[in-house]
């Protein structure tokens, strides 16, 4: 097993084991209808991909 599989297995035990103790922090909220409409938007876009320099303009975010 390489390194990157054991960090990686190791990861997901860990936050497996986090659910079971915390839970699941989303269960039983609904979605928003907005939240839907931009889900189905970018279903029907997949495939077309948006460059990091635009979503970064967009959201406001600066490299370190």
């Amino acid at each position: 097993m390489t390194t990157a599989q054991l960090n990686k297995q190791i990861g997901s035990i860990v936050e497996q084991k986090l659910l079971e103790f915390l839970g699941d922090p989303d269960e039983g909220l609904e979605l928003k209808k907005s939240f839907i409409t931009e889900l189905k938007k970018s279903i029907k876009t997949k495939g077309k991909t948006v460059p990091l320099s635009i979503v970064m303009k967009k959201y406001g975010i600066r490299r370190v």
